[in-house]
């Protein structure tokens, strides 16, 4: 007989057992998938919202995490511009809404200049873009209309105010998809923040060596001094930085870490409880092979390959669970605006992985309780 065909003959011997253990590793996997594909997919939406229009740099309050709590004057567009290299400022105040009726949470309202470089390659299903003369009008994204049970012509209540539904947007982008465009004085004069940005985005012109331009610029736009010649406190960060530093990836990512890890405590339990039960019920088996000439590595090969199938399958399952489940959230309208429905295949992977290995833990201290037992203890056991 195979060794592997005696794990699996073992394995098979027990089958409610090994369906329920197969179940609980694939609830903690798809839990550990589904919490760090919102995290990731967050930080990964931002990251895109950026770098998709061709973003170099971000910059923000130094000091400042949060990034609705940046605040920065509109006024200082100009001495960035000024910087040798810098192609193009774009700044930005961004607000989070609620939506009561719909149940919707921490809507981004992206309040943008109606003809700078953000909204030049917006996507319009409906309508057309904002406009420099456009006064109480709003530009909503697809996922976002549809939760509202918007359309085009509709008006929808912001900040207190109602604004006109003047185009919707589709974008593979869960944050766009899920939020609105405002012109930018619309946003400050609601907010009270007259002549406040949030943050500025820096376009940098082409460079044969980008990482050392970016790098370079970054560097002369922080040291800027005011008339004072005090700093102005700047925050200059390449977007990819400047995303995972943000207080709400860093909070998402913590959380899924914490929920991720009691998750897969859960798993190794459950498979140690397997393991030595399983040990347990088979003494004279373990027995009888140590005393036909079973070494002890062997009997722990054999434990822990069992229990390797066992997260292997439950791993798998539980993948296959997350990608329903996460869809079914990126779609939901509570939670769309946090969950990007968009799975990356390193993401089932890590958690198919963590979950194997979470599940070969859980069978180490059985496997080597087993191998302790000599023929003679174990018949006696028995």
């Amino acid at each position: 007989m195979w060794f592997i065909t005696l794990v699996l003959k073992n394995l098979w011997r027990r089958k409610v057992r090994s369906i329920l253990t197969c179940t609980s590793m694939a609830i903690a996997v798809c839990a550990v998938v589904a919490m760090l594909g919102t995290a990731e997919g967050y930080e990964r939406s931002f990251t895109d919202l950026y770098e998709a229009r061709g973003v170099d740099l971000v910059i923000v309050r130094a000091g400042i995490t949060q990034r609705i709590a940046s605040n920065l004057s509109e006024s200082l567009a100009p001495r960035f511009r000024e910087v040798a290299g810098v192609r193009a400022v774009e700044p930005t105040l961004i607000d989070l809404v609620t939506f009561e009726k719909a149940q919707l949470t921490a809507v981004y309202i992206f309040g943008l200049r109606p003809n700078g470089l953000i909204l030049e390659d917006g996507k319009m299903l409906e309508g057309r873009q904002l406009t420099p003369n456009d006064h109480r009008k709003v530009t909503m994204g697809i996922m976002l209309a549809r939760n509202l049970g918007k359309k085009l012509g509709d008006e929808v209540e912001i900040e207190g105010e109602n604004f006109e539904i003047v185009g919707i947007f589709d974008s593979y982008n869960m944050l766009e998809s899920n939020g609105a465009v405002v012109p930018l004085k619309e946003l400050q004069a609601l907010m009270g923040r007259h002549g406040q940005v949030t943050t500025f985005l820096i376009f940098l012109e082409p460079s044969p060596n980008k990482v050392e331009s970016v790098e370079r610029i970054r560097q002369q736009i922080e040291d800027l001094r005011d008339e004072r010649g005090q700093s102005l406190r700047l925050s200059v960060q390449p977007t990819k930085d400047h995303v995972k530093s943000t207080f709400e990836t860093q909070l998402l990512k913590g959380l899924a870490w914490a929920s991720s890890t009691i998750a897969l405590i859960i798993g190794l339990v459950s498979m140690l409880n397997t393991m030595m039960m399983s040990i347990s019920e088979r003494l004279r088996e373990i027995a009888t092979l140590r005393a036909i000439g079973w070494r002890k590595s062997r009997v722990i090969r054999m434990i822990v390959l069992e229990s390797l199938v066992l997260s292997i399958i439950g791993s798998f399952l539980g993948v296959l669970f997350a990608i329903p489940l996460i869809h079914f959230l990126g779609n939901y309208n509570v939670t769309s605006n946090v969950v990007d429905k968009t799975i990356e295949l390193k993401g089932l992977l890590k958690g198919m992985s963590l979950g194997i290995v979470a599940g070969s833990l859980g069978s180490l201290y059985p496997a080597w309780i087993a191998s302790r037992y000599s023929p003679a203890q174990a018949l006696r056991h028995e």
